[in-house]
């Protein structure tokens, strides 16, 4: 089996064909239209994340995690159509939403722990998987911070070895088609599915509670914080803003380029600390 790094290279690849294949003979990628308020591009910018399931599916499936490989085709298909919806105006139905998120969820969470043998700690790794995918979703907000962070979590908690750590290598290709300039933005289909593979590899560190969040400390304060803030002000909490970590930190003086390595460092000193 190639090694882990591997991963970055081809998913760079498969990016770059995505790219090409969608500029020039059939667009395929949904489009990331601006939007006042929310949005900080001026012109559209097509969602490419789709093109890491080439590379993460057999991956996932040579390494023996066939309930994750499930999981992150059914988050990536799922996050490609909402990816469609959106650039036609519209979105997917919340609650279909919420059903075919949970049950992804589920299957990761089947991949770290037996349900019948442990169900309490199923079920909690089934929300720790549920909130990881979320939450990353929500930090693709600012151009390279949901694949930065990903990268740097997944890759310093599993010390670059293994199938996580492919995973982890592969954001780390998508990140130049994203950062310092967005060629591509991840979108949902992307996120989605970094997320969950960050939620499987929380999950199989539990019960060491701390060791199994550490490194994921970025992604769930942000989660946590902007859902909160929403809540207490009368809005829904899927409803996308700019009241997320990354916009404060904008907001107080950083520079836009700057933000996916801070908190990307910053998630390495956390990882760090639970290695």
């Amino acid at each position: 089996m190639l090694p882990p790094y591997a991963a970055a290279g081809l998913s760079l690849a498969a990016v770059a064909l995505a790219f090409a294949v969608n500029r020039l003979w059939f667009g395929f990628l949904p489009d990331d239209r601006p939007q006042k308020g929310r949005k900080q591009h001026a012109r559209p910018v097509p969602l490419g994340g789709i093109a890491l399931l080439p590379v993460l599916l057999p991956w996932l499936l040579a390494s023996g995690l066939p309930w994750l490989a499930a999981g992150v085709a059914a988050v990536t298909l799922l996050g490609y159509a909402d990816d469609w919806s959106k650039e036609h105006g519209r979105e997917l139905d919340w609650k279909k939403k919420l059903v075919l998120l949970a049950l992804s969820s589920a299957l990761a969470a089947n991949q770290a722990v037996d349900p019948f043998a442990a169900p309490e700690r199923w079920l909690l790794a089934w929300c720790l998987v549920f909130v990881l995918t979320n939450a990353t979703n929500f930090l693709d907000n600012t151009d390279g911070v949901a694949t930065a962070l990903s990268a740097a979590s997944l890759l310093v908690a599993t010390g670059g070895d293994g199938a996580f750590a492919a995973v982890g290598f592969a954001a780390l290709g998508f990140l130049p088609w994203n950062w310092p300039r967005p060629f591509l933005f991840v979108g949902d289909s992307g996120a989605f599915a970094l997320g969950l593979c960050c939620g499987a590899l929380c999950a199989t560190r539990l019960p060491a509670f701390d060791r199994a969040l550490l490194p994921f400390a970025v992604q769930l304060a942000d989660f946590a914080q902007v859902v909160t803030v929403r809540l207490w002000l009368g809005f829904r909490p899927w409803i996308g803003d700019r009241r997320h970590l990354p916009h404060i930190a904008q907001n107080l003086g950083l520079p836009r380029p700057l933000v996916a390595p801070l908190f990307a460092g910053a998630a390495v000193l956390l990882a760090g600390l639970a290695a």
